[in-house]
């Protein structure tokens, strides 16, 4: 049994020694592969905004020739500019295909993104580098010369219309035209719009309003009509303006891309209307004072939306201007004509101002905002000094007498107008008089709400009719339009006296104060006036009642502005003025304001 086990031992030491001896094939050998020629299809490429889309370059190179299948093999094309050994490059990547196409869009970015001046020519060094797919033996090639161009996206301007543009007064806020435009990018840039717009055809000197990157812009009709003025187009004249947009590199508006299309539109313009307007000149009756005396004997009234107008006694001699505010000469109207015609602005008012008529006399002027014009015509009826209201509605009834002044005697609001704030009881009438005691002129009306203003025996013989409901009523007269209004009054209750309080004044905060020194005047139904020393420190309030803190009047100014009543008036009280000396305050309760004058 033994001899037997050690014959199989041995057959199997025989057989293991004769595998291992076997021998095998060789391993397979890969030869070096070929360093690839590139080539260009082009070496000056001038790629245009219609080839963005379109193939514009292809570079090819021929077969490195690796000992593997080519649909594995890397290739690496480097773009960079001439001369700088690929420092800065930028690569595009290829598997198993010899060649790369580029659009005009790709090139045009890849110059975009050197930071290269739009629309200029370019020196670039092209390779590329082949390699087995795991970038193993990597071989360049030659480096190739190519001269790009970049170019930049034209920009189309579209207006939702270029028809003629009439600017109106009562469409201020409304829309007056609206543009859009394309994009027009260079590479990732952040890309700016502005708009231009001038009268000129080269916009040698353009009004710019810059929109960031949005495509679209809209303006309203007052916006476009103060452009039009700065452009050029004086108020109320017609002329073409032009419009277009410019990009920008960034977001400074410094460095200036594509102009589009300009779009010409015609403007008719209008006079940015002023909240108030005054006359002033030698040939008015308060001559060249420019303070706020001119209200209200030489403050125009407002007859429309785009309209003031006045009648003045105006000098045979002499001259004149309008401001639009008292004691203010920052900006200033007039014309060159006596008789009216274009309205001119600021400095083309002519030097010598608008001259005043040949023939002394009262003379009604017109002023149109919308059409730039305005009229000096002579005026035949007559306008009183003075306005006052009697009748069984008044409460003093028809006693006719000097005793209408102050309660029932209107405010005078313009050179032409008057209010008054007063008690009317219902279904009874009044009249008014212009002179107070006296029966010899009355004007009135027919309607109970206002309308045609009638004078003398034209006033019906029932007089003018009260409103159905007893209550405080706003009446206004005006004696240009010949009109009378006659409406519900809500506000602040006209006080039957005025006093003042306050550490600024000589009483200090001693309440009572002193009278007659610290009592108004009451000038008219809703006008108190006062001359007072005051302090050039401290403050004060206007009392109803003397000795009573229960209600009081104020505001923020120390110079004036609008009139609170009791809580709303500030806990540090009318600021006094800075400067110590006489003052005239003026509290108007028709206006609700108050003035502080030295």
């Amino acid at each position: 049994m033994k001899n037997i086990f050690k014959l199989l031992l041995l057959a199997t030491g025989i057989l293991f020694m004769y595998s291992s001896c076997k021998k095998v094939d060789e391993l397979p050998f890969y030869s070096n592969g070929k360093a690839p020629v590139l080539s260009s299809s082009s070496t000056d490429i001038k790629p245009t905004p219609a080839d963005s889309n379109k193939v514009v370059a292809s570079f090819s190179w021929t077969n490195p020739e690796y000992a593997t299948d080519s649909s594995t093999q890397k290739f690496v094309l480097e773009i960079d500019s001439a001369g700088r050994n690929f420092s800065k490059s930028t690569s595009r990547i290829a598997v198993g295909k010899p060649s790369i196409s580029f659009t005009g869009v790709q090139l045009n970015n890849i110059l975009a993104d050197f930071g290269f001046t739009p629309g200029q020519t370019f020196s670039f060094d092209i390779r590329v580098t082949s390699s087995y797919g795991n970038n193993n033996e990597q071989l360049k090639s030659n480096v190739i010369k190519v001269n790009i161009t970049s170019y930049l996206v034209p920009i189309t301007l579209t207006p939702s219309s270029s028809q003629a543009l009439v600017l109106l007064v009562a469409n201020a806020t409304s829309t007056a035209v609206s543009f859009n435009w394309n994009a027009s990018p260079y590479g990732a840039n952040t890309i700016s719009y502005a708009l231009q717009i001038d009268t000129s055809a080269t916009f040698a000197n353009p009004q710019v309003i810059k929109y960031g990157t949005v495509l679209t812009s809209s303006m309203l009709v007052n916006d476009l009509n103060t452009i039009a003025i700065s452009a050029g187009i004086i108020g109320g004249t017609t002329k073409n303006l032009r419009f277009r947009i410019v990009s920008y590199l960034g977001t400074g508006y410094t460095t200036p891309l594509v102009y589009s299309n300009a779009v010409p539109i015609s403007i008719t313009t209008f006079t940015p209307i002023p909240a108030n307007l005054y006359i002033v000149g030698d040939a008015t009756p308060l001559g060249w004072n420019n303070d706020l005396g001119l209200s209200p004997t030489q403050q125009f009234t407002k007859i429309s939306a785009v309209s003031y107008g006045i009648i003045v006694p105006l000098k045979a001699t002499g001259s004149y201007v309008f401001v639009p505010v008292a004691g203010n000469w920052d900006h200033k109207f007039g014309g060159a004509s006596a008789t009216g015609g274009p309205l001119l602005a600021d400095n083309a008012v002519p030097g010598s101002n608008t001259p005043g008529p040949g023939t002394a006399g009262l003379y009604q002027i017109i002023v149109n905002f919308q059409t730039g014009t305005y009229t000096v015509t002579p005026y035949a009826g007559t306008i009183p000094t003075n306005l006052y209201i009697i009748g069984g509605a008044t409460p003093l009834g028809w006693n006719n007498d000097a005793g209408l002044a102050p309660k029932q005697q209107f405010t005078r609001l313009d050179a032409v107008s008057y209010g008054i704030i007063v008690d009317l009881k219902a279904n009874d009438s009044y009249l008014l008089l212009p002179v107070a005691g006296s029966w010899d002129h009355k004007f009135g009306g027919a309607s109970a709400a206002g309308g045609t203003l009638l004078a003398d025996n034209a006033v019906p013989g029932a007089n003018t009719p009260s409103p159905a409901t007893a209550g405080t009523y706003r009446i206004v007269v005006n004696f240009q339009t010949n009109t009378y209004t006659v409406t519900p009054y809500n506000g602040v209750t006209i006080p039957d006296n005025l006093y003042i309080v306050g550490d600024a004044t000589a009483g200090g905060w001693n309440n009572p104060v002193p009278v007659p020194s610290q009592k108004f005047t009451q000038t008219s139904n809703a006008v108190f006036e006062l001359v007072i020393p005051l302090a050039g420190t401290g403050s004060y309030v206007f009392l109803p009642l003397n000795g009573n803190w229960d209600h009081k009047f104020g505001g923020t100014s120390a110079t004036g502005g609008p009139i609170l009543a009791d809580g709303a008036v500030p806990g540090s009280n009318t600021p006094g003025p800075t400067v110590a000396g006489n003052y005239k305050i003026t509290v108007n309760f028709y206006t609700n304001t108050y003035t502080v004058v030295k």
